[in-house]
Formats: structure tokens, sequence, C-alpha cells
């Protein structure tokens, strides 16, 4: 459909195929230059993921990961049934595919935005004003989704973020629907399972669902008639997420929705050690083997390739989370400067901010009228709820993707100028300026990679393999999760092996004498495990020993297994 500019008409059709070629092709190098790249989530995921399809629904059930992602990711490998080698760039095609999914889902959303503002215009602003012509908002629209979605979200961590911004850029467009007063019955269940397909990917989108719903419901004159539509909504939403609800209750013993908030508040508000929490009142402690240098077991019952990760709820079972007056300002300060840091870093969205201020201060007094806001509240209720929610907890640059895009194109929403040629040059210039920018700076980005070690986690899960460790068989660890027990775990999924015990106090068992060494050793192999693993390279009095390097990676064990010998 082609829009007048003035006296031209502009190609809504090139310019839309412009973006997405631009964004498809921009997101394919961010998944391939990221395609050996693991993260910590990821493991869990994907061992959820098989778990779901071999039927393990005691293991399956969990209270700290959500479902959805973790189908995903089990449903390409279990129909591509890649090499363990290929497994991480599968990962990564999944993270691809989930992205385009995204950008289909903002297009929808976009336009529904675009829609609404042309239908309220009229409502909003007179002749005497100007804000951004329609060819204008497709142009911030995508930067703003190559800025959210390849630099605070990006396709390089294996999580679930990405399947939270196309169920948030979908209901966000449905609820503009909605507010149209065009909508049917079919509209409004649809908003619901959006919202309910939400929560399955990130137990947030939980609370938050009822803000959409809310919003949805007073965003009508007479709320009397549209009650019976909102509750069809609500309806369906409780209808895709009860059966979550009712099994992760059934597994507690109590009703909970996810357990993720509160185990996220122990840890980060509270200061609970998140991976061995040490509090009296555990329901499920990790067994301490050892205490001088500490060293601990966990491969049961919790399965997965590490399982201290895999339900970190089970392990917090116990804990009562409380109210912290200092950790809770903490919380609240490191999240706004997070926030700070997103809209004014000249990494992230300074090219943004830096416009939106230069128009809205333009025409101060035209923006900040009562009315102008009238039109938009809702994009920016939801936009401030997520991000009010967050800071009460933890909050990442990739939680709150989608939650900028719809704050930024609210906030542009309110710009008022006086309807002259310098206004409508000021508008182009920066536009043009905020494109030009974001895909330097999303370029710039996909360069500040860290070295690729996927190749190395494959060879070293090779090379247990060669030496006689099989699938299935357990392994210890030399050193606390954060940096090796995490760089451990990559190799270990590949190699199908679990991690079921690790030495917390690596420094002092690298000096401690043989007899003490010896001592965890023999302490460790009680536990099944048939290799100690570590990594970088052991002290050379201990290289000396039976420690091997795995190939030529900087992966080293100590086997415990006879078949090493």
């Amino acid at each position: 459909m082609n829009v007048p500019v003035g006296d031209k008409k502009f190609g809504y059709n090139r310019l839309r195929i412009l973006f997405w070629c631009a964004a498809i092709a921009l997101g394919a190098v961010d998944a391939w230059t990221a395609r050996y790249n693991m993260n910590p989530d990821g493991i869990s995921y994907l061992d959820m993921g098989d778990a779901y399809l071999r039927g393990d629904w005691n293991m399956a059930i969990n209270a700290y990961w959500s479902p959805l992602y973790s189908w995903l990711l089990g449903i390409f490998l279990k129909v591509l049934k890649p090499s363990p080698h290929w497994e991480f760039p599968v990962v990564h095609l999944v993270n691809f595919v989930i992205y385009l999914v995204a950008l289909a889902s903002f297009e929808f959303f976009l336009r529904a935005f675009i829609d609404y503002r042309r239908t309220r215009r009229n409502g909003v602003c007179d002749k005497w004003d100007v804000n951004l012509p329609e060819q204008a908002w497709w142009i911030l629209g995508h930067s703003l989704f190559l800025l959210t979605s390849l630099i605070l979200i990006g396709t390089r961590l294996v999580t679930p973020d990405m399947c939270v911004a196309a169920s948030v850029y979908l209901a966000s467009g449905l609820l503009l629907r909605l507010r149209s007063g065009t909508a049917t019955c079919r509209t409004f269940a649809l908003f619901g399972a959006v919202l309910g397909f939400g929560y399955l990917a990130k137990a947030v989108m939980f609370p938050l669902a009822f803000v959409f719903l809310a919003v949805a419901t007073f965003s009508f004159g007479n709320t009397r008639k549209t009650e019976r539509r909102i509750l069809i909504s609500a309806l369906t939403f409780l209808f895709i997420a009860s059966p979550l609800i009712i099994l992760l209750s059934h597994a507690k013993g109590r009703l909970t929705f996810g357990d993720s908030a509160k185990v996220n508040y122990e840890i980060y508000v509270d200061g609970i050690n998140w991976s061995i929490p040490t509090n009296s009142g555990l329901t499920h402690p990790v067994k301490k083997i050892l205490e001088s240098p500490l060293a601990y077991e966990f491969g049961e019952p919790i399965g997965g390739t590490y399982p201290l990760w895999y339900d970190t709820s089970y392990w917090h079972e116990g804990i009562k989370p409380h109210f912290d007056l200092k950790g809770q300002l903490q919380a609240i300060k490191d999240a706004f400067f997070l926030y700070y840091f997103t809209f004014f870093s000249p990494f992230l969205q300074l090219n943004v901010s830096a416009g939106f201020l230069m128009l809205f201060v333009s025409g101060a007094q035209r923006s900040l009228r009562l009315n102008t806001g009238a039109a938009v509240w809702p994009l920016l209720i939801i936009a401030l709820s997520a991000f009010g929610l967050y800071s009460l907890v933890h909050v990442e640059y990739r939680f709150i993707g989608a939650f900028v895009c719809l704050l930024w194109l609210g906030g542009f929403s309110l710009v008022r100028l006086p309807a002259a040629r310098d206004s409508h040059r000021l508008i182009t210039g920066v536009i043009i300026g905020i494109a030009a920018t974001t895909c330097l700076s999303v370029v710039w980005w996909m360069n500040q990679r860290d070295p690729e070690n996927g190749p190395a986690y494959w060879k070293a899960a090779q090379a247990l393999s060669e030496n006689g460790i099989r699938a299935g068989d357990k392994v210890a660890v030399v050193g606390a999760y954060e940096p090796v027990g995490e760089r451990v775990a990559y190799l270990a999924r590949l190699a199908r092996i679990q991690i079921v015990a690790q030495v917390n106090q690596a420094d002092r068992f690298w000096t401690a004498d043989s007899s003490t060494q010896s001592r965890v050793i023999e302490a460790i192999s009680r536990t099944g495990a048939k290799a100690i693993l570590t990594l970088p390279e052991p002290p050379h009095s201990a290289h000396e020993g039976p420690w091997q390097r795995l190939g030529s990676t900087n992966y080293y064990a100590h086997l415990l297994n006879p078949a090493w010998e």
C-alpha cells in the first residue's frame, strides 16, 4: 500500500522488505557467529527438553525453568538428530527461528500500532501539531527492534527471552486491536492464548498477564459491555496456564505458578548462595562429603547434566524469603543503574535517547499536554510495570528488550512539534540518524565476540569417550561452579555424562599435601564418579601426577576408572 508523503508516494512494501532483509541477515549472522556459544541456563533447558521427550515427568516438571523453550529445543533435536559436535549450532538455529517469529510478531504489533495511531490522531492532535509521519514510524520501529533484539536479547544466549519478546509483541498488537473497538470474540480468545503461552515461556509473564488484562479492561469507556469478552481472554489464559500450575503445585505441595521469583529474591535480595545454600531449615540440603577443602555430592535425586543448576528450587526448598531493607534497596539501585545504562550508554541506546530528547524538547509545550499521552498509555503502563517488577528482584538486559521497545514507541508518540517545514526536517534528520547509528551499533556489537569454545567442548568430550567414559557415567569437578563448573557442564552435556560432585575450594585442594589430595579423591570416588575434571592446567606439581590433558583443550582429567589405567 502506498501512502502519500507531501506530493510523493512512499512504498511501504519496499521499506518493509528492506528492513526484513536487514533484520534477517543480521539475525542470521548473529546466530552463526555464536553457534558454539553455550550458557548455564541453556544446559538446563536442553536437559528439560530431553526429559519431556522421553516422558520422564518427574524430572521434566521444574519449578525454576519454564517449559516452552525446552519443548522447542527438544523437538528440533529430536527431528534433526545432530551429532554432539553440531548440537550447540542446532540450538542457535532454534534461536534464529524464534528470532524470526519475534520479527513477524513485531511486524504485526507495529502495523497495529500505526493503524491505532491513525484512528486516534484526531483526538490527540490538532492541525497545528506535527508528530512522526507513518514512514518514520516504520523506520524507527524496525530500528528499535534491531537494537533490542540483537543487542539487549540476542541469539547468542540459550534462553527463552526471545520467546517472551514474541509473546509481548503479539499481546500488545492484539491489545491495540481490542482498543480499536472492532475486535471479535476470537480476537479476545487469541489475546488470552498469547498471554498463556507467554507464561509457558517464562514465569514472569504470569503477573504481567494480569497487567495486560487490566489494561484491556480499562481501555474501554464502558467496561460492562466488555466484561464478557475480557472474561474470554482471562479464561483462555487460565486454560493454557492452569495445567502447569497444577503440576507445579502438586510437585511442591503448595500453590505456585513457579519458584523462579522466590528463589531469585532469596539470591539477589536476601544474599543466599544460589548453588549451595547452607541456611537452616533446608528441606534438601546439599550433601557435604568433606569439610576442608569443601566438597559436595549432589547426584541424587535431581537429574540433569549439572543437578545443582537443573532445579535450583529443589535445593532452596525450605528457605523462606524475608524482607531485607538493605538488600531490597540494593536490588532497586542495581536495576536503576542498569536502566540508566540501557538508555544512555553509547553502546546501547544513547542514539535513541538523544533523538527523543531533541524532538521532545523542541515541542515541549505541546508534548507535555495531558491529552497527548491518552492514546499510548497502555504501552507505557505495560512497559513500566515490567520495569518495576524486575527492579524488585533482579534484572538483566535480555529481560527487558521487548518492554524497552514498547516504552520508546509510547514515548515518541508523545512528541508534538509545531506545524512548520523545520519540524519536518528535524523529524527526518532524527529518524534517519537513529536508523544509521543503529546499524553501526549492531555491527559493532557483533564484532565484540569472545573466542568460540564450542569445538573445545566437543574435543574434550571426544577425549573422554576415547578413554572409557561413556554416556550416563558420573564425573566430579575441582572448582566452584563459576567459572570452572559451568564450563565443565558444557562438555558434560555433549558427552551425556553427569556432574555429581565438586570441590569448591580449588586453591586449597591444589596446595594441599598428597595425603589430603588422596583423601579428597577417595571421597569423590565413593560418589560413583569415574573421573575428576578441571580447567585450566593444574599447578605444575599436580600436573606431574595423574592429571591428563584432554586432547588439545584446556581441560584436564584425573581418571578414576580402571579403564583409564
